[in-house]
């Protein structure tokens, strides 16, 4: 049974879907903006290289010079499933429309980069303002997300091409759709057929976060009472699951002979972090890349020769998977010492996760700022679960399912973002709640 609205709550803190969630807040919100986005164009100019890295990258080059959905490790090395489609088919349609890497190309991902990145933190705000926060909690949130530099690199260079946020974009907006459907507010059928879709897409751009979207929505749909309104709830979703599932299988059938209907890289990601010298390592940075030198085929060319030698990715995947479950039974106690690290990793994320080459004091900053911010977050998010548990378990889910599905795996900073900005407004609504209980004091 859900709990008394709480006298603290100024309002209902209801919001129709808008990228300026508080009107009378705009000059402020937008100065916070302009001073963001001066930040992250700035860093994308410092920056020796000024595309983004990574198997996505080379995906999405592959795309715009017409060798399709491939080359995620090398120029030669064909189709791939390493990856789900939809980010790189993105950046491969603007590199084909400017040119590979041109500066035209790279600075219109860079504004889609950003706008997806804002667009996020302002989803967000939005949501906490809707489970209680008050308007100047979630500006407040909202102007720290855009000023703080603590993913730039991220958000600068890496969500051109990666899923991070356009995925969590689509779970804001997905968040704010269901909190308004919950609310029992009037919504277009558009609106209402979007909640029921955006699900399925969440799935195909990131699965862990998809799974969150699906266990919140599934929250809400088992309060609907009518079986007829039901189904026609649950037609789009099954329907878009069934269209981007079935055609991305289909697809991996035809060019890589499996039918393989999320990624293959399980396995390599699993080698990647669980091995002998990532029990108890010194340096873990080090570690981490020496590790990746010796396993991953885009870091060390032996390991791109032991991935052609056993038949490709999908082999080697296997492979190192197989060897990697072989070791974790051999050695239960380290390997949960190694996941327990990734936790506290991915919650709690060391300096050595934010270097880069432009210095040393930053990281720090960084990881100071992530941690404080996790913190608050989780007790703001155990408040709300108090005062609005219903609703609040909405939200939870985009917190909890990432940090335990994560644990296996090395935690990397696109991994940490995906929780960064919920946190962060769930830490702003923490300290709204300290201040007044002080105050009461």
């Amino acid at each position: 049974m859900d709990r008394p609205t709480r006298s603290f709550r100024p309002d209902d803190g209801r919001t129709h879907l808008s990228l300026v969630p508080f009107h009378g807040a705009r000059p402020i919100l937008c100065i916070a903006l302009l001073i963001g986005i001066a930040e992250r164009i700035g860093w994308a100019l410092i920056r020796k290289n000024g595309t983004a890295t990574g198997e996505a990258l080379n995906i999405a080059m592959a795309l715009a010079r017409g060798r399709g959905f491939a080359d995620a490790f090398g120029p030669a090395e064909g189709p791939t499933a390493h990856l789900l489609p939809i980010p790189p088919l993105i950046a491969g349609g603007v590199y084909s429309l400017l040119g590979v890497q041109s500066a035209p190309a790279e600075a219109v991902l860079l504004a889609w980069s950003l706008l997806l990145t804002f667009a996020t933190y302002a989803f967000f705000a939005m949501v906490v303002r809707r489970l209680g926060a008050s308007p100047g909690t979630s500006v407040a949130a909202f102007c720290f997300l855009c000023v703080a530099p603590v993913f730039t690199t991220a958000e600068a260079f890496d969500f051109r091409v990666w899923d991070g946020a356009i995925t969590m974009a689509t779970a804001g907006a997905f968040l704010i759709l269901l909190l308004r459907a919950d609310a029992g507010e009037a919504m277009h059928p558009i609106m209402r057929g979007l909640l029921s879709a955006l699900p399925a897409l969440l799935l195909f751009l990131q699965p862990i976060i998809g799974l969150a979207a699906c266990v919140a929505w599934a929250q809400w749909l088992l309060r609907q009472r009518r079986a007829k309104a039901l189904l026609a709830t649950v037609t789009p979703f099954l329907f878009l699951l069934a269209l981007l599932f079935g055609g991305w299988t289909a697809r991996n059938m035809a060019a890589m002979g499996e039918p393989i209907w999320l990624r293959d890289n399980v396995g390599l990601e699993l080698a990647v972090a669980n091995h002998d010298a990532a029990v108890a390592p010194v340096d873990p940075g080090a570690v981490f890349q020496a590790r990746l030198k010796q396993v991953h085929p885009l870091n060390g060319a032996g390991a791109y020769r032991a991935m052609e030698a056993a038949g490709g990715e999908i082999a080697y995947a296997r492979k190192l998977g197989a060897e990697t479950r072989s070791w974790m039974a051999a050695h239960p106690a380290d390997a949960a010492r190694i996941w327990m690290r990734h936790l506290r990793e991915i919650m709690l994320p060391a300096p050595w996760q934010f270097r880069t080459a432009n210095g040393h004091i930053l990281p720090i900053v960084r990881a100071i700022l992530v941690d404080i911010t996790t913190m608050a977050g989780l007790a703001g998010l155990a408040l709300l679960l108090r005062d609005r548990r219903r609703q609040a378990l909405y939200l939870a889910p985009f917190i909890v399912l990432p940090i335990l599905a994560y644990m296996p795996f090395q935690p990397i900073l696109r991994y940490i973002w995906l929780i960064y900005a919920p946190l962060t407004c769930l830490a702003a609504y923490m300290i709204e709640r300290t201040l007044m209980f002080v105050r009461r004091r």
